[in-house]
């Protein structure tokens, strides 16, 4: 719908929104959801956030008591405030006491291109997050981008990868199976024609479907991320040009001193587990043995063969993206269960999150996987301090819609955990923010708060280089220039809760 709101229309709805709200929450809901209607439609003011301490994620200190003029989806201005022309009747958005930080990217995420799309988008928006990369695409990013604007609510950006690529037996049934070099090749051909932003490679890929798919995508120009294969070392995957390591996947065993004896064994064990016809008694027996493998890799570090690997990331540009929201969630902590943020989920995904990562492992074994996950949470921890302090660049991503990964809210619990492993509360902020466009190609328009860059924008009421926890005292959100204040927020997360509730959501796997 196109339409054109008269500059006294929307100070005046702006106006009842906020006396309705104050008098009566629900009136206010209809008239929020009035103005979120409208407020997908175009006008020709300008919005001028004034008296506000803008942090720009440059680097730069934070300014103080700055102005930042928004024309259209573009920064046009950013001035001190007793020294910047306002323009004539510009929506004027008060951030006196306030923060302004760019929008925040959620770098690896699933359900924000499938049933769950309608429901998160919401949650991600109202939550600050401008910008999501969705680490399972469709089938075809084309046809799917041809379909997406047909839904009317705002929604973040989404930088959209393939279907995941994995090997034989895969990990997903709805992965794209590559089990050799040719089909490798072939795949990376398809979805770079069918518009994938990146081909998403997986665990159990072979190496040379691995490097064959390496060598495809960079002849291509399509870059390649993911996990690193069982079959590849971290080292080997950073030369191959893979761009980004999820998870932190394969990095603990690149900076074990027993790295390659440990990987030897761990092969035949994790061949002997998935063999057609094993007894559970093998099962059990194997699954032991990798327990105690990972639990070696931990006890195995080793200071120098850490940093000849961080330094190789650093001189290929390996990204990495711990997840550490999902590396915590994977302890199985009950005491998360009574969450208030559950109440946004959709009910099939509630009933996997309720099922917990270790639904079908009997009780001794399932105690040696949470032990185990506990002492490679502290090891992940430590390492991404490392990596920090030597240079590899990070970025910010939760694994949303894992159980304890909650869409929009986790982002905030990411950017937490980073400050707790090392990172300084801007070098948090600038995983989500600048490195994110960075990582993307995209850092000439998005990323930092400067002229002539879009207008994805946080107002926040605290200050998170103060405490990175305030990231979630979130007062307005803007997107693509256009202002979403904190009644239309809430009006989001109500919307979104009752999408959620009454929505099939689909398969919640991811």
């Amino acid at each position: 719908m196109k339409c054109q709101i008269t500059r006294r229309l929307a100070a005046k709805l702006t106006r009842m929104l906020t006396a309705s709200v104050a008098m009566s929450p629900a009136r206010g809901l209809h008239l929020i959801a009035f103005f979120t209607l409208f407020g997908v439609c175009s006008w020709s003011q300008s919005l001028v956030i004034k008296s506000v301490t803008v942090i720009d994620a440059t680097g730069r200190s934070p300014k103080p008591n700055m102005t930042v003029i928004v024309d259209g989806d573009r920064i046009v201005a950013i001035g001190a405030s007793r020294k910047t022309h306002i323009p004539r009747r510009a929506v004027i958005v008060d951030g006196t006491g306030k923060f302004l930080i760019p929008g925040l990217w959620d770098m690896h995420v699933h359900g924000a291109s499938d049933a769950r799309a309608p429901w998160s988008h919401l949650l991600f928006l109202a939550n600050g997050v401008v910008g999501v990369r969705d680490m399972s695409g469709p089938p075809d990013a084309r046809a799917w981008r041809a379909t997406h604007p047909s839904n009317q609510d705002p929604s973040p950006i989404i930088y959209l990868g393939s279907p995941i690529i994995d090997g034989p037996n895969p990990v997903w049934p709805e992965s794209i199976v590559v089990a050799d070099e040719a089909q490798g090749r072939k795949v990376v051909e398809q979805q770079r024609e069918h518009g994938a932003d990146f081909i998403k490679v997986y665990s159990r890929l072979s190496r040379d479907a691995f490097f064959a798919i390496a060598d495809e995508a960079n002849k291509c120009g399509i870059p390649f991320e993911g996990h690193v294969p069982e079959s590849v070392t971290a080292a080997e995957a950073s030369d191959a040009g893979q761009k980004s390591i999820e998870h932190l996947t394969r990095v603990a065993d690149g900076c074990s001193r027993e790295e390659k004896s440990i990987d030897s064994e761990m092969q035949q064990q994790e061949a002997l587990f998935r063999a057609p016809g094993a007894t559970m008694a093998a099962k059990v027996d194997s699954g032991k043995s990798i327990i105690r493998l990972n639990m070696r890799v931990v006890e195995t570090f080793d200071e120098a063969t850490a940093q000849s690997l961080f330094a190789l990331f650093v001189k290929n540009r390996t990204w990495q993206c711990p997840t550490l929201t999902l590396l915590r969630a994977q302890i199985d902590d009950p005491l998360l269960a009574n969450d208030p943020r559950l109440k946004y989920l959709s009910r099939e995904v509630r009933a996997k999150w309720d099922a917990g990562y270790y639904k079908n492992v009997p009780p001794e074994p399932r105690a040696a996987i949470v032990k185990l996950s506990k002492l490679q949470f502290d090891e992940s921890m430590k390492l991404v301090g490392l990596m920090y302090r030597a240079g590899v660049p990070i970025l910010a991503g939760t694994d949303t819609m894992n159980p304890q990964c909650f869409p929009g809210f986790g982002i905030h619990d990411e950017l937490a955990l980073l400050v707790d492993a090392g990172l300084s509360p801007l070098a948090a902020l600038q995983a989500a923010t600048r490195n994110a466009a960075d990582f993307m190609g995209q850092l000439d328009h998005r990323g930092t708060i400067e002229v002539g860059k879009t207008a994805d924008l946080v107002l926040l009421n605290k200050d998170p280089l103060a405490d990175i926890h305030n990231t979630r005292s979130i007062q307005a959100v803007v997107l693509n220039g256009k202002l979403h204040p904190r009644p239309v927020l809430d009006a989001m997360l109500a919307k979104a809760q009752t999408l959620a509730s009454s929505q099939d959501a689909g398969a919640p796997g991811k």
